[in-house]
């Protein structure tokens, strides 16, 4: 009998009677189900396999099954943990090891999940119990990581939770309509977090702390979808079904269904009974806003005092440029040469409160979310890029090759593979174009899409402005500069490339001439030894 590898997904052959085994694929040791059970096994497989597939629900509740007939069962238990963990195993590509990745960040510590005692409590041996507490330790450590992280991060007020790309590929729909909620729902000023531009700066492995904190924080998530498959795909369902455990302990939340082009009818079970928007009807942006904004603004009356003090300070002020402003974004300019963030986000957030309308204001916010002193500081480091070069081989001049083969073999002593091989070389040049024009567009995107840099250049004017015009232009042609020098290098390097491969050709004609020759000279030696014999024999 086989089980299924729980890191690679591999063959571990299954000895009855034994309760860890490794893998022939990664190599791992972990622990194996004790049971002789054949259809039991292809229970545990099936478990195993959609987890590795991502599918923590399905795997948790086929654990579960297993679990109501033999409570006992310390691998099921185990299988039930790692489930309800998201742990994923992914290979180290410098050391090959399988590591565990989680996707499904709890705040309590697995060395606390039920699941996990109980896989402890009941390890058939002394090794199957070792292997649950170093690999659960593991886990720890690295929920650790992941928590440090995403405590660092703001609180979000929405979370947009979508389908990215397509099976070939290619961004949906669906992505190009939840930016438009992005932006509607930025406008307003609240902080979205969408991961085609929230995640754009983080590599895959590193998604988890954010999508965990933006899921804690987050009051509403939007859930956008053109098909049922797309609402269950597995990293947006992934998404939406851990936001239905949060409301399920906070009833300030929300969760809203927004379809398009599709019956509502066939949405999930579990979203079909929340009240839901149709994207495809006129207004949808407006009534979605409306939506959120009850849920975010409940029960903020303002009172009187702070009425008040609004209303004295609107008294003294001297228009929108007056003493208490230019103080305050003064001292805002301060912090943030000393490099107190916090500090500066407070003064400038005092001096939007007092004038809705302030670029500085906004450029400071923008600063600080940057972590830089200012401008000229931003533009500097953003320039600083570290492409990955691509290689790119040359083709080879396959009718040449293929001429020289045809001249230069001699059957029976110099065959066409023997002439061919001289030729198997690759020839190529390392390109950074690509990856500077890639990281450059991201840049300018991201630079055009932020939400407090947009209201800077829009309320901006006279030196304020001509800044922010001056500091654009020099991002813009220092980066338009990279790519252009990287493209000029990428032709060097093929122009290098091509005269190398023309050297090596040269010298692989070299090489079969003279291999050939040599076979030619031998063939008439053995012709002449052969016809001096004949002519012997033809003597006696």
């Amino acid at each position: 009998m086989i089980i299924k590898c729980k890191m690679c997904g591999g063959d571990i052959e299954f000895v009855p009677g034994a309760t860890y085994g490794t893998c022939e694929y990664c190599g791992s040791t972990s622990t194996i189900p004790k049971s002789d059970d054949e259809g039991k096994l292809n229970r545990y497989n099936r478990a195993n396999h959609f987890r590795r597939q991502g599918e923590f629900d399905k795997a948790l509740a086929a654990y579960e099954k297993i679990l109501e007939q033999d409570d006992a069962d310390a691998e099921a238990h185990w299988g039930a943990a790692i489930s309800r963990y998201g742990i994923e195993y992914v290979e180290d590509p410098a050391t090959g090891r399988r590591i565990p990745t989680c996707h499904r960040l709890q705040l309590t510590s697995i060395l606390a999940d039920e699941d996990y005692r109980a896989a402890v409590e009941h390890a058939p041996d002394a090794e199957s119990r070792r292997l649950y507490e170093e690999e659960a330790a593991r886990i720890a450590e690295i929920q650790k990581g992941i928590l440090a992280i995403s405590q660092n991060e703001k609180p979000y007020d929405v979370f947009i939770c979508y389908k990215e790309t397509d099976a070939s590929g290619q961004r949906t729909h669906d992505s190009q309509w939840a930016q438009e909620v992005y932006y509607g729902l930025t406008e307003q000023g609240y902080k979205v977090f969408f991961s085609r531009i929230t995640l754009e700066d983080k590599l895959g492995q590193e998604y988890e702390p954010y999508i965990f904190a933006a899921l804690q924080s987050a009051r509403v998530m939007v859930v956008i979808g053109s098909k049922p498959e797309y609402f269950n795909a597995v990293w947006v369902k992934n998404e939406w079904s851990r936001y239905l455990v949060l409301m399920a302990h906070d009833r300030k939340r929300l969760l809203i269904p927004c379809y398009r082009d599709m019956n509502p009818y066939d949405l999930p079970e579990q979203l079909s009974v929340l009240m839901s928007y149709d994207m495809g009807k006129i207004g949808f942006i407006q009534d979605l806003i409306r939506g959120v904004d009850k849920v975010l603004n409940a029960g903020k009356k303002e009172p009187e005092s702070v009425k008040e003090t609004v209303k004295e300070t609107v008294s003294v002020r001297q228009g929108s440029d007056g003493p208490n402003v230019s103080a305050l974004l003064k001292r805002g300019r301060q912090a943030l040469e000393d490099g107190e963030w916090n500090k500066a986000r407070s003064f400038f957030d005092r001096v939007l409160n007092m004038d809705a309308e302030n670029a500085g204001a906004f450029l400071g916010l923008f600063l600080v979310e940057k972590r830089r002193p200012d401008l000229e500081n931003y533009v500097k480091d953003a320039v600083r890029l570290n492409p990955k070069p691509d290689y790119i081989s040359l083709e080879r001049d396959g009718q040449h090759i293929d001429a020289k083969i045809t001249e230069l073999t001699v059957p029976g002593y110099c065959d066409a593979d023997e002439i061919k091989a001289l030729y198997d070389f690759d020839a190529g040049y390392e390109t950074k174009a690509g990856s500077v024009k890639e990281t450059a567009a991201k840049i300018k995107a991201s630079f055009r899409a932020d939400r407090n840099l947009t209201r800077a250049f829009r309320y901006a004017q006279g030196e304020t402005k001509q800044k922010l015009d001056a500091s654009k232009k020099d991002l813009f042609d220092a980066l338009d500069e990279l790519a252009a020098a990287a493209e000029a290098e990428t032709e060097a390097a093929k122009a290098r490339a091509a005269e190398g491969y023309a050297d090596r050709l040269r010298e692989a004609d070299q090489n079969a001439g003279r291999k050939s020759l040599a076979a030619r000279e031998k063939r008439e030696a053995d012709y002449q030894e052969a016809a001096a014999q004949f002519s012997a024999a033809a003597d006696l």
